[in-house]
């Protein structure tokens, strides 16, 4: 039986799989022995786990699979050390998937070119991982070569985690998750639930809620199920305009959810677990980078707990938007640290490769279809 017909093990909660041993009669120490293969040794196939039996790891093999989705393309950007990976599913469809690396506050970022001043002699702190969660997107704003794609299908839970196995069996030092790829995560709810449900459990990845984010434009409907749910990941939220006419022009959901509802979701989940909000603010030359837009952003931030991320625009082909100059973000930033709001610039990584969100993919497309 090939792999392909297999059910993945990573869907699979630490409690199930210790219901499914026990049922063949299996003592339930082997449930903790598998899961310390599978998410901290980072075992590839179950030959590799010496330490169970024979036969048991014949009758896992015949009906698991804990094999990563092969790479259809891979990029690497020898500026910033950020790596992209072009993952391709069960079905065929393809998603993407980027592995980033931490530097200490030491290190220098050149905002022009994206290079890491001394890269190769800076010890690394880490790595963060930005996973896709559905194949395409339906919602279609006007930034982004995701929404150009459409919505395919969302994604099961298990190819949501194959996709952080495939970099952390080799990187070890893996140790944050941002759910910012293709695709809305609170459009596919249930699915990304489970996942960091089996990606947060202890006796299984473990990875920490408080390292986790889960970005979105604004469904704020999820927002508040997220919070009656008691979710623990950091919230981030895609703002990008101050008004609702301007928003809703940018980010076609806008237009049901206006910024007074996003806010009051937004407010709810803070209260109920009490972290600081993450606000996503593209910064597009001539659209929303005025002095009036800080002052109105300062004052949707008024009454809760937030950080600001500037993010310069990184261009996507068929794109109108440019980048807000280094100048104007300088002055927006420096509005917003005025009224005492924590801002800044975040210099997207893997700007010298197809970073952004669907890039890679669109140009996997075309060169296939050539």
């Amino acid at each position: 039986m090939s792999n392909q017909s297999l059910e993945s093990l990573f869907n699979y909660t630490p409690h199930e799989i210790q219901q499914w041993l026990k049922e063949r009669g299996h003592p339930a120490y082997r449930a903790k022995q598998l899961l310390q293969w599978i998410y901290q040794r980072r075992a590839a196939s179950f030959d590799e786990m010496t330490d169970l039996s024979k036969p048991l790891r014949d009758e896992l093999q015949g009906a698991f699979s804990i094999t990563v989705p092969p790479v259809r393309a891979r990029q690497e950007d020898s500026a910033d050390g950020t790596v992209k990976c072009l993952f391709e599913l069960r079905d065929g469809e393809c998603v993407e998937a980027v592995l980033m690396p931490r530097y200490g506050d030491g290190a220098k970022t050149d905002p022009r070119t994206g290079a890491v001043k001394n890269r190769k002699k800076i010890k690394t702190q880490g790595y963060t991982t930005c996973i896709t969660t559905q194949v395409g997107c339906m919602f279609a704003c006007r930034f982004c070569a995701s929404g150009q794609m459409g919505l395919k299908r969302n994604m099961t839970a298990d190819e949501i985690i194959a996709q952080v196995m495939a970099f952390h069996r080799s990187e070890p030092s893996l140790s944050r998750i941002v759910f910012m790829g293709t695709g809305e995560p609170l459009h596919n709810y249930d699915h990304l639930k489970r996942a960091i449900d089996i990606l947060t459990d202890p006796s299984g990845p473990g990875f920490s809620p408080r390292r986790i984010t889960v970005s979105t434009v604004g469904l704020a409907p999820e927002i508040y199920r997220m919070a009656k749910e008691g979710w623990k990941v950091k919230l981030a939220v895609s703002l990008h305009a101050t008004t609702d006419a301007k928003r809703a022009e940018i980010i076609p959901l806008a237009r049901s959810y206006q910024l007074d509802q996003l806010k009051d979701a937004i407010l709810y989940y803070q209260r109920s677990n009490g972290r600081r909000i993450s606000l996503e603010y593209l910064m597009l030359g001539g659209v929303n980078d005025s002095r009036k837009d800080a002052e109105r952003l300062l004052r949707f931030c008024e009454g809760f707990l937030c950080h600001v991320t500037l993010i310069p625009y990184n261009a996507v082909s068929k794109s109108e938007f440019r980048s807000s100059s280094q100048e104007r973000m300088q002055l927006f930033k420096d509005c917003l640290r005025r009224g005492k709001i924590d801002a800044t610039v975040r210099y997207s990584r893997g700007r010298n490769i197809d970073a952004a969100c669907g890039q890679l993919r669109l140009r996997h497309e075309r060169e296939q279809a050539a």
